[in-house]
């Protein structure tokens, strides 16, 4: 027998003892699961059965077994949850494209509800609630407790009834209550696409669903007939959906082959890879850039994500959610089921998008550290730590506060329903003078009470000076000329604020000549994101350098 017929008659028997050792190995690991499994349970089983039994109290089994689950999915993500009858129902209407409700997104962040975007043309963004709201109460009962599923069937209602959300703003500690008639709430993925310019295409997608790619298709295929040369898509507010929206969207402006997405779980269902499997309708010579914000997440953020890593086209805007885990439905019967968390996102470049802290500190064994800094195909550096960082960083400029009072109370809406009621008015909406003075007047009966930057602080102090301000004379004109200045600053307001105040009277009186579509063109003219898409757009070299690609 020839020496090299051994050695391969032994690296065969190698094979087989590695292979035998890995099996034994993994069932071992099996083997010691289920025994864990069944250990715990039967402590989960000792003591609810104890309860049932000898508390003082006879207790109803089912809120006990409910609250027990409950109990364990708090430990998790937020976006793992148990699902009774109403609760499917409720996503059944959401996938269906219409409930009753105010027409929020929402999240959590660091344990709190908070609003990732009020949707286009509803009770919510007419009213001035913004992404980033955290929202601490509902018809005044707090919600500390209150998960994701829970919070959102307490918001939506019958259309006509009215809701009560208390929120508190960034950077502010008191909240303000906002009360919301419940609307039928139509979603529309593509409630607009047009042209901004001559050359430049604009597409609005509001969310992701099994409607999102027909939608942007034709609108991709109308704004090229239109001889379209560069495409804005504007992703901002967009909370995400279904993950085939996304890719099906993605295979539209990619080219064949091309690894778009990765997901990664403990099962082997759960690791999948997706690769652009058509011919592009918008081929690389149609320049892109996405639009994103604080409220683009999930399949919003794979769309900006992928474009990114492949260096397709510039991303604008602020950081985006961070939300890059993937939730199954399991069934448990025929009215109950299980939506878990069952594996996470990664972009081309390997980037997980999941911002961290998802999930409480102790409870997941051998966590692995992900990697923060990654690399697109033209050898831009990317980071990944929650979310997509864009390539042209904007910042958000505060609302100040009679602008933000006049949103928070529908006054812009109420003005230009009367304003449209009493006069001839047509597209494109122009604010001048005359309008201004009546939304002046308007305002002067409407007992706006504002708070100033330091006016709170200095109600504290004149508060805890007034003992001392009566028998100090020095000291009670001090206080007296502090209050003038915020009295004053408070009449002069309204001519400070006279540009955030134009826009505001703009996009309502369009809205409500020509729906979505006019509220969004009157934005072309003013909205900062764009303007910088459209310059981006306009400059093919600044645009090639921003991706790296003007020596390729």
């Amino acid at each position: 027998m020839s020496k090299r017929y051994n050695w391969k008659r032994n690296r065969i028997s190698i094979l087989i003892i590695v292979s035998t050792l890995i099996s034994f190995s993994f069932l071992i690991a099996r083997v010691d699961l289920y025994r864990n499994i069944s250990d715990n349970w039967k402590l989960m089983y000792d003591v609810y059965k104890k309860i049932m039994t000898n508390y003082s109290d006879q207790i109803d089994p089912q809120k006990l077994a409910v609250a027990g689950i409950e109990g364990m999915l708090s430990e998790l993500d937020p976006y793992t949850v148990y699902l009774e009858r109403d609760d499917r129902q409720n996503l059944d209407m959401l996938t269906k494209g219409q409930y009753g409700g105010v027409g929020i997104q929402l999240g959590m962040r660091d344990d709190s509800l908070t609003v990732i975007a009020p949707m286009d043309d509803t009770p919510a963004q007419r009213s001035g609630i913004l992404p980033g709201d955290r929202i601490v109460g509902i018809d005044g009962e707090s919600t500390k407790d209150m998960n994701l599923e829970m919070a959102a069937k307490k918001i939506r209602g019958k259309r006509g009834t009215t809701v009560i959300l208390s929120i508190v703003r960034y950077s502010e500690k008191d909240p303000h209550d906002f009360e919301l008639t419940r609307a039928i709430i139509k979603i529309q993925d593509v409630p607009y696409f047009g042209m901004v310019t001559e050359n430049i295409g604009y597409i609005r997608l509001t969310r992701f669903s099994r409607n999102s790619y027909t939608e942007i298709r034709r609108a991709f295929i109308s704004l090229i007939e239109q001889e379209a040369n560069e495409i804005i898509i504007d992703l901002r507010g967009n909370p995400g959906g279904l993950l085939d929206a996304s890719i099906r969207i993605l295979d539209m402006v990619i080219d064949k082959g091309e690894v778009l997405l990765s997901t990664k779980g403990r099962v082997s269902e759960s690791n999948r890879e997706f690769l652009s499997q058509s011919d592009p309708i918008v081929d690389s010579s149609i320049s892109l850039a996405i639009l994103i914000d604080g409220g683009s997440a999930s399949a919003s953020e794979i769309v900006a994500g992928a474009i990114q890593d492949l260096d397709r086209g510039v991303v604008i805007g602020t950081k985006s959610f961070g939300k890059g885990l993937v939730q199954t439905v399991y069934p448990l019967d025929r009215d109950r089921s299980l939506k878990m968390t069952t594996a996470k996102y990664y972009i081309p470049s390997g980037r997980l998008i999941q911002r961290p802290g998802y999930i409480k500190e102790g409870i997941i064994l051998n966590e692995v550290d992900e990697d923060s800094l990654f690399s697109t195909h033209s050898g831009r550096k990317v980071m990944a730590n929650g979310g997509i960082f864009p390539d042209i960083e904007l910042t958000l400029e505060k609302i100040p506060p009679l602008t933000r009072e006049c949103w928070r109370r529908g006054l812009f809406f109420k003005f230009a329903s009367i304003y449209i009621q009493n006069n001839d008015v047509s597209l494109p909406v122009k604010i001048d003078s005359t309008v201004l003075s009546d939304f002046r007047e308007f305002l002067l009966n409407k007992d706006i009470s504002l708070n100033l930057p330091g006016e709170k602080q200095f109600s504290l102090l004149a508060e805890s000076l007034d003992s001392v301000s009566v028998e100090n004379l020095l000291v009670r004109h001090s206080l007296d000329q502090l209050e003038s200045y915020f009295e004053e600053k408070k009449t002069n307001q309204f001519d400070v604020e006279q540009e955030w105040l134009i826009i505001g009277l703009e996009r309502e009186v369009s809205s409500m000549l020509g729906g979505i579509s006019a509220r969004i063109e009157s934005s072309f003219d003013d909205d900062k994101f764009i303007l910088k898409a459209v310059e981006i757009l306009s400059d093919q070299v600044t645009y090639l350098n921003t991706l790296n690609l003007s020596d390729l």
